[in-house]
């Protein structure tokens, strides 16, 4: 018997589902537009607690070691049937998501070079939406993109 834990996908990875998908830049310590957020429905996605996150993108400078973060939230949504919580946003009150990680940058990646990051584990809830808040101190280039890839547990065989 087998102590791993094996996982079984809701998609393949180049299914993977977009939840966000960046039309225009991302200012430093800003969120990304609603426009730009995809809502993940319920049905199938209620089997699957977890997901993978992948995230593409390039930013306008090289990226600092002391501020080389992106955070990412959750926003559940239709919580009672029809009422969503609120969306995130910079000034009071802050941070009225769920935050479930976030991105780190590896530090002097160089600005206009793409990189490519993965948060692994994050929970999921029956409807949401993913937001993508830049603490770079840089401007992230129009063109990212944060994919989605639910999971859930499959038993050892």
């Amino acid at each position: 018997m087998s102590n791993e834990t094996r996982y079984s996908y809701l998609v393949d990875a180049s299914a993977a589902l977009a939840a966000i998908s960046g039309t225009v830049n991302l200012a430093s310590n800003s969120f990304n537009a609603s426009t730009e957020v995809t809502s993940q429905a319920s049905g199938s996605n209620s089997f699957y607690p977890l997901a993978d996150l992948y995230f593409t993108g390039s930013f306008s400078t090289s990226i600092s070691s002391a501020s080389n973060l992106m955070n990412i939230y959750r926003r559940d949504k239709s919580i009672d049937g029809s009422h969503d919580a609120p969306q995130p946003q910079s000034a009071a009150p802050a941070y009225s998501a769920i935050g479930v990680g976030g991105f780190i940058v590896p530090p002097f990646t160089a600005g206009s070079i793409s990189c490519a990051l993965f948060l692994p584990d994050v929970p999921l809830s029956d409807q949401y939406e993913f937001y993508l808040e830049n603490k770079t101190n840089a401007i992230l280039l129009s063109g990212y993109v944060v994919k989605v890839r639910p999971k859930t547990f499959t038993p050892a065989p």
